[in-house]
């Protein structure tokens, strides 16, 4: 088997809307670049070694505490190989639990320290913006609904998919897909609580839409729709819409919504649309 090892595996920093962030210390495979660029290149061979593979390049993709991820050409195809950090408060991809639907990025091989995962070519929902600016609001109106959609239908297999953050959300070929297994857990909510917990979702982490001193630093937009991809109040339309197009029946969707009768009756008769 021929390897090829980009010179990136050995970085102890990534870069995020723009920012170069480093990574903490206890989560690097080494002291310097070159023990790190080392340690990376012996582990993935002896990955690659249970994988049946006769060309491959390897080239760091994105980490954080959690697990690095690398993107893998092998024998003319794209994957993610997604390895347990140092520290790695997961322990085992093995035990994740995650529901069997066609909006995630298939596990392909899944061991204790590393998982493999189709490679998702599409637009990631961070790329939504420019800075902290919303650019794509053609595709926004539709990806809220999509999401909101997807997220109630998750929740009625019995999980919830948090943190929410954009960057682990793509559009694929018009279909909302979800790359990151570990975030999903077992739902801990009632349907009430559905549209609360994902407020600011799919572009903005419902964690940073609490408006105290903590989160002001994250209010950087210059308007609304830089957050919600559109107005506040079209956002909330949207999004419920997205839910009412995957609720079983009128009774639920007025559950979910909280509105009174007259109000999800308009939005329950708009989902056909």
């Amino acid at each position: 088997m021929r390897v090829l090892f980009d010179d990136n595996i050995g970085d102890d920093s990534l870069v995020c809307w723009g920012v170069t962030v480093r990574l903490p210390k206890y989560a690097l495979f080494g002291v310097t670049r070159e023990e790190r660029k080392r340690n990376w290149e012996r582990k993935i061979l002896e990955i690659l070694a249970e994988l049946d593979f006769d060309e491959v390049s390897v080239k760091l993709a994105s980490a954080w505490v959690r697990y690095y991820v690398f993107e893998l050409f092998a024998d003319n195809e794209k994957f993610a190989l997604n390895i347990l950090s140092p520290n790695s408060p997961i322990k085992d991809f093995r035990e994740i639990d995650f529901p069997e639907i066609e909006n995630i990025a298939m596990p392909l091989v899944i061991s204790r320290d590393y998982m493999l995962q189709e490679w998702i070519e599409g637009l990631p929902l961070s790329e939504f913006r420019e800075g902290f600016s919303m650019k794509r609001e053609d595709l926004a109106k539709e990806c809220i609904k999509s999401t909101a959609k997807l997220l109630y239908e998750i929740f009625k297999l019995g999980y919830l998919y948090s943190p929410w953050e954009d960057y682990e959300a793509v559009l694929s070929k018009g279909k909302i897909l979800l790359l990151d297994l570990t975030r999903f857990t077992r739902r801990n909510i009632e349907k009430e609580d559905f549209f609360p917990y994902y407020y600011g979702a799919p572009f903005s982490s419902p964690d940073i839409l609490v408006e105290d001193e903590k989160n002001r630093v994250f209010w950087r937009g210059t308007s609304e729709k830089d957050y919600f991809g559109v107005s506040r109040e079209e956002y909330e339309k949207l999004f419920l819409e997205g839910v009412a197009s995957a609720c079983d029946d009128f009774d639920d969707f007025l559950a979910v919504s909280k509105l009174d009768e007259r109000e999800a009756k308009i939005l329950w008769d708009r989902k056909r649309y």
